[in-house]
């Protein structure tokens, strides 16, 4: 019988302990498909020239709004389709919450300072400088703002100097009036009287807690590590959803919207019960704002901004 050559039989042993590899480590698989955000009727979602987080948005009317975030701050004028970064390089931050009195005055606060603009953001001002969180003003004057850790401040000169009412920790806050509102961090605190004094009430038991809202004397919502629901003022809390960082945006007692994860829900019994909107993946949702039932948006990390129009 004729032998095959030495470099054929080198060569078919080659191959075999190719094969056997082959058979040994199969190719890896491909990666799953990327998750699709489920968008209901109405929902679009808008990438604005921004960086990867943005932390708050708010609207003054259904067109002009403005969004900030890691060391940006826009303003759109077009229901949030198109973005203007609207804050200078020499006061920019790492941006946390924005508020606005109408579409001239209005404040961000942030990790440097707080700033105060009266021309809709062509031109900004420091006020107080140091790190700041939560703010709410009635006027151009008279408002409040907490700094973690410090506690809750209140101003008459537009943030320019603030006065310590509170020297509990605190983060999210939310005033019905001059006079009556809320704080909390971790335990959730109201005042009557403007923040001569503050009554304790409902104790979360840990820290974390950025979003405040009550429709009336009884009842509130907030988020943070949770949904809570309130219909006594705060002394008890009942949980929508647990476990979930969010937000809440309610137009009277029964009817509003929440954010819980990424998950957008619409309610009419305050909560209790709702009703999904839209499913996002592209991004981990922080903050949401409504002008009305029928107009809202949502943003968070990786930039991107959701406007909701109802059809």
């Amino acid at each position: 019988m004729r032998k095959l050559p030495f470099v054929t039989l080198v060569l078919l042993f080659t191959i075999a302990v190719a094969s056997c590899s082959k058979d040994d480590n199969p190719p890896a698989q491909p990666p799953p498909p990327e998750q699709l955000d489920t968008l209901g009727a109405g929902w679009q979602r808008i990438k604005p020239a921004a960086p990867e987080n943005l932390e708050d948005i708010f609207f003054v009317n259904n067109q002009v709004g403005f969004v900030i975030g890691d060391q940006y701050a826009g303003k759109t004028v077009d229901g949030g389709l198109t973005w203007t970064s609207v804050i200078p390089d020499s006061l920019k931050q790492d941006f946390i919450n924005v508020f606005f009195l109408d579409i001239n005055v209005g404040w961000v606060t942030g990790s440097k300072f707080l700033l105060r603009t009266i021309d809709g953001g062509a031109t900004w001002k420091k006020m107080y400088t140091g790190t700041c969180f939560d703010v709410q003003f009635f006027d151009t004057s008279n408002g409040y703002v907490t700094i973690i850790y410090q506690g809750l401040f209140k101003t008459t000169d537009g943030g320019q100097t603030l006065q310590r009412v509170n020297t509990n920790s605190a983060s999210g806050l939310f005033f019905v009036d001059q006079n009556k509102g809320w704080f909390c961090d971790n335990r959730l605190f109201k005042t009557d009287n403007g923040g001569v004094s503050f009554s304790p009430l409902f104790n979360k038991g840990s820290s974390g807690v950025y979003a405040i809202q009550f429709t009336d004397d009884l009842h509130g919502w907030m988020a943070g590590g949770g949904i809570y629901r309130t219909v006594d003022g705060g002394v008890t809390m009942e949980t929508l959803f647990y476990g979930v960082n969010g937000d809440i945006h309610f137009f009277d007692n029964n009817n509003g919207f929440i954010l819980a994860g990424n998950n957008i829900y619409s309610s009419t019994d305050g909560g209790k019960t709702n009703t999904i909107l839209c499913t996002v993946h592209k991004t981990q949702l922080v903050e949401f704002h409504f002008t009305d039932p029928n107009h809202g948006w949502a943003t968070g990390v990786g930039g991107y901004v959701y406007r909701y129009v109802k059809p």
